[in-house]
């Protein structure tokens, strides 16, 4: 056997399996990269998208309550166990604010025109829509503390939130 025929033969062999490998290995990160991605981007949640609620350049903390979802590959209901909206909102300490306030309610992903809807609760017994213009409500005159339902719809299901606020 000729030697350069020999030597070429042990390269290409070695250049053959290499490239093999990697392949092999290409194929696994885009594997694992389309994995991580499904992850990362909206339509493989499977939760509806937080409230981002905001008074001047404050932040006011929510909670999310039950809800259904449906993303690309399954779909689920969440029931959260809450007694109340009050016991909902409990979960953060109310925002201080002060009377005739707006605060802003916004989705990264904004719901079905028309469906976002908001209460306000003062008890268990008086509990009253709240008109939204354009992502705001305007904060009571009335002093006390007050807990706020929103209930928002989307193509891919339903969520509801709560937060409080305090007017002093």
């Amino acid at each position: 056997m000729n030697k350069s025929c020999y030597f070429h033969s042990i390269l290409t062999s070695t250049v053959n399996k290499g490239g093999s490998t990697i392949i092999k290995i290409s194929v696994l990160i885009i594997i694992g990269l389309i994995m991580i991605g499904m992850f990362i981007f909206e339509p493989f949640h499977l939760e509806p998208p937080t409230p981002n609620v905001t008074i001047g350049d404050g932040d006011i903390p929510t909670t999310q309550g039950s809800y259904c979802w449906k993303g690309i590959l399954s779909a689920q209901c969440k029931d959260m166990a809450y007694t109340s909206l009050f016991d909902m909102a409990s979960t953060h300490k109310p925002t201080v604010v002060s009377s005739n306030e707006k605060i802003k309610i916004e989705f990264k992903k904004a719901p079905i025109a028309g469906t976002m809807k908001v209460e306000q609760w003062v008890d268990e017994d008086n509990i009253q829509k709240v008109e939204v213009k354009n992502g705001l409500i305007v904060v009571p005159k009335e002093k006390g503390v007050y807990a706020y339902h929103v209930i928002a719809n989307w193509e891919q299901g339903d969520g509801n939130y709560a937060f409080s606020i305090e007017v002093k």
